[in-house]
């Protein structure tokens, strides 16, 4: 009989969509399942922003404080649920290459869970990112829908 994987490091990227609060919950139940260390990981990304907003000293921080919030807010769901050990990262950049190749190896994550897509539409977002993920992760993927 074959045993199922049991993740160590599991990595979640989430955003405020209801799939990517999907994400979150299933890798808070999968966390929970392993005793795994949990980490969060929320972008701002380049196309959120219009020229305008990104040279407005005062918008681009406001949009990344708005991104630390809700990393606040995520971690506190995972706390409140049980897991001991949970992780926020902030990140800028375009999410599939960015958790390809940096966040996956800097977090030793073993797992990583995200939405089938955000509440975004268009290319840049997390519906051709998690396709990037799952097409050039080394490791196990789980896309939620």
């Amino acid at each position: 009989m074959v045993e199922p994987k049991r993740f160590k490091n599991i990595l979640v990227a989430v955003d405020d969509s209801d799939l990517g609060q999907l994400a979150l919950v299933n890798a808070i139940h999968q966390a929970q399942e392993d005793g795994s260390k949990l980490t969060i990981v929320s972008f701002l990304e380049p196309n959120q922003l219009n020229t305008f907003d990104v040279l407005s000293k005062d918008k681009l921080q406001a949009a990344q404080q708005k991104v630390q919030d809700d990393l606040k807010r995520f971690q506190k769901q995972a706390l409140d649920a049980g897991v001991a050990d949970v992780q926020p990262v902030y990140a800028e950049g375009e999410p599939g290459e960015e958790i390809v190749k940096n966040i996956i190896d800097d977090t030793n994550a073993d797992l990583v869970v995200m939405g089938a897509h955000s509440k975004k539409s268009g290319r840049h977002y997390f519906g051709s990112q998690s396709n990037y993920v799952a097409n050039h992760a080394e490791i196990t993927v789980m896309i939620v829908r």
